[in-house]
């Protein structure tokens, strides 16, 4: 008996494609796993969470603008709109109520994209759980320009040296473990710090965004790096 000739299968571009979106969906789900929360903001009234169980925040103020990606949420200083009686009920923010899934154990990642469009009169907060040395973590943008990120009870923070252009779309971003703490801006490390003792994040104050910045804030996440 003649063996048979080897005949290889043929794959059609559809299957392919199907193959492709398929192992994108996996990985896209591997990747959401690892996240607490995610604030996209596609929703202007309302901060929904699109991790199944996390807490959604209510908008206060901030108007609906383009993202990134899809849809932001635009922020303006109170501070600015009466220089001489501000008013902090006038305050745009989003405001998390606390749960404790939002003091995670370390390692830990938060990031936010930013689009400033002023420098702050004196800072501008993108993620803050809590304030001063009580915080569990917060993302400040300075003035001048300046990126902020500090962790846990010790209050410990870094500080990155270059400014953000104004008008253009930053990534800016807080990792935290056991050994230390990083600030990324745009993919490259700008600042670092070490500790001997771990921080503890155990704050009970809502997450807030956006408060006292001006410009606009889109895809706002807390997770495992």
């Amino acid at each position: 008996m003649r063996p048979r000739p080897f005949r290889p299968t043929l794959v059609t571009s559809s299957a392919l494609f199907a193959a492709v979106v398929g192992a994108a969906a996996g990985l896209a789900l591997a990747a959401e796993g690892a996240l607490i929360s995610k604030w996209s903001f596609e929703e202007a009234a309302t901060a929904v969470n699109a991790v199944p169980g996390g807490p959604s925040g209510k908008v206060q103020g901030a108007l609906a603008a383009e993202g990134r990606s899809g849809r932001a949420l635009a922020f303006e200083d109170w501070s600015v709109k009466n220089y001489l009686k501000p008013d902090p009920k006038k305050a745009t923010k989003v405001v998390v109520p606390h749960q404790a899934a939002l003091n995670p154990t370390l390692p830990v990642r938060i990031s936010a994209w930013i689009y400033p469009t002023a420098d702050p009169i004196y800072y501008g907060g993108i993620v803050e759980k809590g304030r001063g040395f009580g915080a569990s973590y917060r993302l400040l943008l300075l003035r001048g320009l300046k990126v902020s990120a500090a962790v846990g009870d010790g209050h410990v923070g870094v500080k990155s040296q270059a400014p953000l252009s104004l008008n253009a779309w930053h990534e800016v971003v807080l990792v935290a473990d056991k050994e230390s703490l990083v600030l990324t801006v745009d993919g490259k490390e700008a600042g670092r710090a070490s500790w001997t003792a771990p921080p503890k994040l155990a704050n009970t104050d809502p997450v807030v965004i956006g408060d006292r910045f001006t410009g606009r804030i889109d895809e706002v996440s807390i997770g495992a790096p």
